[in-house]
């Protein structure tokens, strides 16, 4: 196994570890045991298991999460068209969190359980967390300002607001699913397809 392999294989073991897990409760030889790596081997990736912990983290919940990662940077042509691969994009997270490890059949509570730990731990990782938070309201605002420059929706809307609505739309269904099985990504579309509805130039 090469080392980017290594690297890949301890960060997924790990994850599904501190995913399924508080981070009290995995040790470093839990990891030693589910990853077949030796505590020198891992403490290469982190020099301890805070420091592994850090790493794991920001790499699935900052880095992965980044909009731009997941949908790249570029404003669609159509508003819709950005909808849809958001809702994919979502999807694609849940699909994710699933592959890791199937017994996740609640993506959407572990993942949530996981963001409110970070704080107890690292507070930079929350505020990067909460950049990206922040940079995914300006790539909404920035589609819906394409989307009313090629009069796909109405000029007349407060497109701060609409972005945020979207956006609260989205955190929204995800606790109210947290309670249940998961995030439902086609009632997450029917909502935004509603929102998108009234904001919609019609056509003659």
């Amino acid at each position: 196994m090469n080392k980017n392999n290594r690297k890949q294989h301890l960060y997924e073991v790990a994850f599904k570890l501190f995913l399924m897990n508080r981070y009290e409760a995995v040790s470093i030889s839990d990891i030693e045991t589910a990853s077949g790596m030796t505590r020198g081997a891992i403490s290469y990736y982190g020099k301890d298991k805070l420091g592994l912990y850090y790493n794991v983290i920001k790499h699935y919940l900052v880095d992965k999460q980044n909009l731009d990662n997941k949908m790249g940077n570029s404003p669609k042509l159509r508003f819709k068209d950005f909808i849809e691969s958001y809702v994919k994009s979502s999807q694609d997270t849940m699909d994710a969190l699933h592959s890791i490890d199937t017994s996740v059949k609640n993506g959407s509570r572990a993942y949530m359980a996981l963001i409110l730990q970070i704080c107890d731990y690292f507070q930079d990782l929350n505020e990067m967390y909460l950049t990206n938070r922040n940079n995914e309201l300006l790539v909404w605002i920035e589609n819906l300002n394409v989307a009313i420059k090629n009069k796909e929706i109405r000029d007349d809307i407060n497109v701060i607001a609409t972005a945020k609505s979207f956006m609260n739309i989205f955190y929204g269904q995800s606790f109210l699913d947290a309670l249940s099985m998961g995030l439902n990504t086609m009632e997450l579309k029917l909502q935004f397809q509603n929102l998108y509805s009234l904001i919609e130039i019609k056509k003659d």
